[in-house]
C-alpha cells in the first residue's frame, strides 16, 4: 500500500456568539484536515493544522507505506543549524491520517496498534465556561456551568486570565454553582507573569481545584518551577509544544504535575513516546482536544491506551478534554455520532482505524481551500 495523494483542507465556521479568553476573542471557529489516499483505495484522516513551512515536505512523502508512520513522523522534523541537530517534528495531522490507514488496512482499531488497551470507555471532562458579553460575567458563569452539570459532567474547566479580582470572582460564584461534588479545572492560558501567578495561586486555593492550566506561558520553565513550588495546586501545561520539548523540559524533570499535549502537534506516534515517559515520571497525562470529531476519536483511541496513574482503587479516571463551546462543524464533519453515552461516558470507536468516516458534503460546506500533493 503506498500514498498516492495528501490533501490539506482549511474549514472556517462563523459563530452565533463570540466568546473570548485571556488572549483574545473569537467569532469563528477554524481547523484543518489532512486526508491520505492510496493506491488500495483507503483513505486515512487526521486532524491539526499543517504550518506552511511543512507544507512543501508533503510531496516527499507520495509514493511512501503508511507503516512508515513512525519514521516519516521523524522525518518532518525541521531542518537543523549548522552542526546541530535537527528541530522537532512539525506536525501530527499526518501522522494520524497514517496511523488511521494502518488500522484500515489490518481490520483494528487504532488503540490495538498503539499498545495495551486498558480500557473501552473513558469519562471526558467538559470544557466551556470562556469569556462572554456580560454585564455581570461571574453569573453568567455560574449559569452556564449549572447547566453543565445537570448535563451529568463531573468535571469541567473553566478560563481565568482576566486579572486577579475577576478571577477570584467568576471562580468563587462557579464553584458556588456547581457544589463541592464537581470537579472543578481553571486555565489561564499562558496570561500571567510568576509573580502574579504566585500572589493568585494563593487565592485559588480555597476552591479545591483539580488542576491550574497554563498559568505562564508555556516556555516559561523557570517560573513553572517556581510556581510549582509556591502553590499546592496541580499545575498543568503542554498543549502547545512539541513531543522533544515535552519529553525533555516538562516530563524528564518533573516541571508539572498534569501534561496535557496535543495530538495536533505530536501525533499518535508523539503519544506513543510520551505516555510512558510521564508513565514513568509519575505525572498524568491528560490529553488536550479542541477541534472535531476527527480529532475526538482520535485522542479516545489513546486514552485507551494511558496506563493508570497507580494501582491504587482511588487514583481517579483517566480522562481527556471535550470541548463543549459553540463549533459549526465539530461533529457534522463526521458521519458517526461521537458523544457521551446516559453515565457520562464515551466510547472507545471499535471498528477499523480511527473508526470515524468523513462526511464530503459538510466538508465542501466548511473548506476556505485545499492543497493537493500526489505523483
Amino acid at each position: 500500500m503506498k500514498i498516492t495523494a495528501i490533501r490539506v483542507h482549511r474549514l472556517e465556521g462563523k459563530l452565533q456568539r463570540r466568546f473570548g479568553w485571556s488572549l483574545n476573542w473569537t467569532d469563528r471557529r477554524v481547523g484543518t484536515l489532512v486526508e491520505v489516499e492510496t493506491d488500495s483505495g483507503l483513505t486515512g484522516w487526521g486532524d491539526g493544522a499543517v504550518p506552511d513551512a511543512a507544507l512543501a515536505k508533503l510531496q516527499g512523502f507520495i509514493g511512501r507505506s503508511p507503516f512508515e508512520a513512525e519514521a516519516i513522523f521523524d522525518e518532518m522534523r525541521a531542518p537543523g543549524l549548522l552542526q546541530g541537530r535537527a528541530g522537532e517534528p512539525m506536525f501530527g495531522s499526518l501522522d494520524v491520517a497514517l496511523w488511521d490507514l494502518q488500522g484500515k488496512a489490518l481490520g483494528l482499531p487504532v488503540c490495538k496498534l498503539l499498545g495495551r488497551v486498558y480500557r473501552t470507555e473513558v469519562r471526558p471532562y467538559c470544557t466551556a465556561l470562556y469569556r462572554v458579553d456580560s454585564d455581570d460575567l461571574p453569573r453568567a458563569l455560574a449559569d452556564e456551568a449549572a447547566g453543565w452539570k445537570a448535563r451529568g459532567y463531573t468535571t469541567m474547566k473553566m478560563k481565568i486570565g482576566y486579572g486577579a479580582d475577576l478571577d477570584i470572582r467568576c471562580v468563587e460564584a462557579v464553584r458556588k454553582a456547581i457544589g463541592e461534588d464537581t470537579g472543578l479545572a481553571v486555565d489561564s492560558n499562558c496570561g500571567y507573569d510568576a509573580p502574579t501567578a504566585i500572589a493568585l495561586g494563593a487565592r485559588l486555593e480555597a476552591f479545591n481545584l483539580r488542576w491550574w492550566e497554563e498559568p505562564l506561558d508555556a516556555l516559561d520553565f523557570e517560573g513553572y518551577a517556581r510556581l510549582r513550588q509556591a502553590v499546592r495546586i496541580p499545575l498543568a501545561s503542554g498543549e502547545s509544544l512539541t513531543v522533544d520539548t515535552l519529553a525533555r523540559d516538562y516530563i524528564a524533570p518533573r516541571l508539572i504535575d498534569i501534561v496535557q499535549p496535543e495530538v495536533e502537534w505530536i501525533g499518535l506516534t508523539g503519544a506513543r513516546r510520551i505516555t510512558p515517559l510521564a508513565w514513568l515520571q509519575h505525572i498524568r497525562v491528560v490529553p488536550h482536544n479542541w477541534s472535531t470529531a476527527v480529532r475526538t476519536a482520535t485522542v479516545l483511541h489513546w486514552a485507551a491506551t494511558i496506563p493508570p496513574p497507580t494501582i491504587g482503587l482511588a487514583t481517579g479516571d483517566v480522562t481527556f478534554e471535550f470541548d463543549q463551546t459553540e463549533h459549526p462543524f465539530r461533529d457534522a464533519v463526521v458521519n458517526e455520532t461521537v458523544k457521551r453515552d446516559g453515565d457520562g461516558m464515551m466510547q472507545v470507536p471499535d471498528r477499523p482505524g480511527l473508526g470515524v468516516t468523513i462526511d464530503r458534503q459538510a466538508l465542501k460546506r466548511f473548506t476556505l481551500d485545499c492543497v493537493a500533493f500526489a505523483r
